[in-house]
């Protein structure tokens, strides 16, 4: 099969004037962000083109700009390449499936972006001194020995976010642990909870409450879920997804592996840094295209 993806990252692509560029090329953009001040009730542009990166780090907003910054950049790859015919899918990593959600038609933008706003602020309320630690892990030994040891300390399996990279989340003493266990082989996560772990579970009724409050609809094209690597066709799969999302570990492997299986040419909507990353060596990463501050008109989306 050969055609298009659509990809969108999650938390940890933000970045301070993220989307500023793209704003001043691009009216269609410039609109998405209006109608997302309309929503929310304040401008996102004063914490995504401030001054300070702990603010735009904070789970409440970093989650809706990386929705927002998304669609954006979809509306204005749209405007310059002409609504694409070949679009076989779309996959979020985390809060990316939000932004998927909105582009596939099964949620409104208005009511994406009030979600994006409502599980960040959830997330960031949750109780508990949490962290998060990726590690690499070279060989099946390596990655059987991570599950051990994440198992005897009390911690989850946040990502797989490649075969060559685990995330671990849990219990900020224990995560502690597992850094000097692991030493050079992983990095701390610059995040305030230890999300996608039992640290989220007392946020995890509130969440499908707020899911089950909106109207999904069929979407137009499938949803790929970054959970389980199966392609999602209805409303009531992609509100399971949404409403899982915050809790299950993100399989982004699995959607990478049908990337590269599809033949398909990726193209990244927002910051592409921590996916191109992830995809280092992929055959998905060739020939993609990143549409965010860069992006300039129909050629680079060729």
């Amino acid at each position: 099969m050969h055609g298009t993806f659509l990809a969108v990252p999650g938390q940890g692509s933000q970045t301070l004037g993220m989307g500023r560029q793209l704003l001043a090329r691009h009216p269609a953009a410039r609109a998405t962000f209006d109608e997302s001040a309309d929503a929310l009730g304040f401008d996102m542009r004063e914490v995504m083109w401030g001054t300070s990166a702990d603010a735009l780090t904070a789970t409440e907003y970093a989650q809706p700009a990386i929705v927002l910054l998304a669609v954006a950049a979809m509306r204005a790859w749209q405007a310059v390449s002409r609504p694409p015919s070949d679009v076989r899918w779309v996959a979020g990593h985390s809060v990316g499936a939000l932004a998927a959600a909105i582009v596939v038609e099964s949620l409104t933008f208005v009511d994406g972006i009030r979600l994006a706003r409502a599980r960040g602020q959830l997330m960031g309320s949750a109780p508990g001194a949490g962290a998060m630690l990726a590690v690499a892990v070279t060989s099946d030994r390596a990655r059987d020995d991570l599950a051990r040891a994440a198992a005897s300390s009390g911690l989850d399996i946040a990502c797989i976010n490649s075969a060559r990279q685990i995330v671990l989340s849990g219990p900020r003493e224990a995560i502690s642990e597992a850094q000097a266990r692991f030493g050079s082989r992983c990095r701390l996560l610059d995040v305030s909870h230890g999300f996608h772990s039992s640290l989220m579970d007392p946020i995890v009724e509130r969440w499908a409450s707020e899911v089950a409050a909106l109207p999904f609809r069929e979407p137009r094209t499938p949803l790929l879920s970054a959970l389980s690597g199966r392609l999602l066709r209805t409303a009531e799969e992609i509100e399971q997804d949404v409403r899982h999302g915050v809790r299950e570990t993100v399989r982004w492997d699995l959607v990478t592996a049908v990337a590269n299986e599809s033949g398909c040419r990726a193209v990244i909507l927002g910051n592409g840094h921590t996916l191109t990353r992830l995809w280092r060596g992929e055959a998905v990463a060739k020939g993609a295209t990143i549409v965010d501050d860069g992006f300039r008109n129909a050629a680079h989306a060729a």
